[in-house]
């Protein structure tokens, strides 16, 4: 039930406002104490229109130059460490699965090389921005 105070004509009316059990397309209105049923009409709200959609945060990174580091883009829970150090891995090998915003997202190598460090284990949460895995 809404309430609502209007003014018509000068005159201050105080009002609620609610749907009828019985036929959703009516309203039960009480203006002053007094009972009314009106019925409504509903005009059919504006659709919002498609803006610029945002750009997607880049894929994991592990830099250039033969090496680097793979850093989590968005928080997220580590479910799967694939490598260990000393590991050689090539482009596109599956280096560890993180869970964020409860989507699985597979993080691969960018680069070739020998897997340097492994800073995270199974079930570490990591913050966006954080080092996982780095890559000589």
């Amino acid at each position: 039930m809404k309430k609502f105070k209007i003014t018509i004509g000068g005159k201050s009316y105080e009002i609620t406002a609610d749907r009828d059990a019985s036929d959703p397309a009516r309203l039960s209105i009480t203006v002053d104490g007094d009972a009314h049923s009106v019925e409504i009409e509903e005009e059919e709200a504006p659709r919002p229109t498609a803006g610029p959609r945002p750009a997607a945060p880049p894929p994991p990174s592990a830099g250039s130059g033969g090496g680097g580091s793979v850093l989590a883009q968005i928080p997220g829970t580590v479910l799967s460490v694939d490598v260990s150090v000393g590991d050689s891995v090539n482009t596109g090998d599956k280096l560890l699965v993180l869970e964020a915003m409860k989507m699985e997202s597979v993080i691969t190598a960018e680069v070739s090389g020998t897997v340097k460090a492994v800073h995270v284990s199974k079930g570490d949460k990591v913050t966006a921005g954080q080092q996982m895995v780095e890559i000589a």
